[in-house]
């Protein structure tokens, strides 16, 4: 992804985005983390406006499936990459009986890259049997920086997305128990 600079009068530039700083985390940044900094208690150290949505299983057309929907958000820091955003939004939900389970479900994490057409597609995958529509897509088709799958269907009943914008950060959390 580029960024269209005006330079001097009638020129404009092209300047790849991770020139300018951006830069959204992987899974080396993620390996080069300290235990400590990798557990439930740390990840659960705040994230500044964070904020979430969860759709129960009575919010699908089929409750008996066990699904569950979870969107959570958080406008992006200056000089973060959104490693901590996404191990936070991961544990939202967690019990605290959980916690010795976290190293291992983030540690699992697939941090494969997608693009945004995949991330919405795979959005609207997982919500197509809400009752009540979610608006799509998440975010509106600008500013878009990357997105990574955690964890998809091709090995567990778990979908977990992770999209950053220059704005904010978005994560994608879609389960079923049955």
């Amino acid at each position: 992804m580029s960024i269209l600079f005006n330079g001097s009068v009638g020129e404009n530039r092209c300047v790849p985005i991770f020139l300018l700083g951006f830069s959204m985390f992987n899974r080396s940044d993620f390996d080069q983390l300290s235990g400590k900094e990798v557990t439930y208690w740390s990840a659960r150290d705040g994230c500044r406006g964070l904020y979430y949505v969860t759709y129960p299983a009575f919010a699908f057309q089929y409750p008996d499936s066990q699904e569950t929907i979870r969107i959570t958000r958080a406008p992006k820091q200056q000089g973060e990459n959104g490693l901590k955003f996404w191990l936070h939004a991961e544990c939202v939900d967690w019990h605290t009986e959980r916690e010795s389970y976290f190293l291992g479900y983030v540690s699992d994490a697939k941090f494969e890259e997608i693009s945004e057409t995949v991330f919405n597609q795979m959005v609207a995958d997982q919500a197509r049997d809400l009752i009540a529509p979610l608006k799509q897509p998440l975010h509106q088709p600008s500013g878009f920086i990357g997105a990574l799958l955690m964890y998809s269907m091709k090995t567990e009943f778990t979908v977990s997305l992770f999209a950053e914008y220059e704005d904010e950060y978005i994560h994608f959390y879609w389960d079923t128990t049955s």
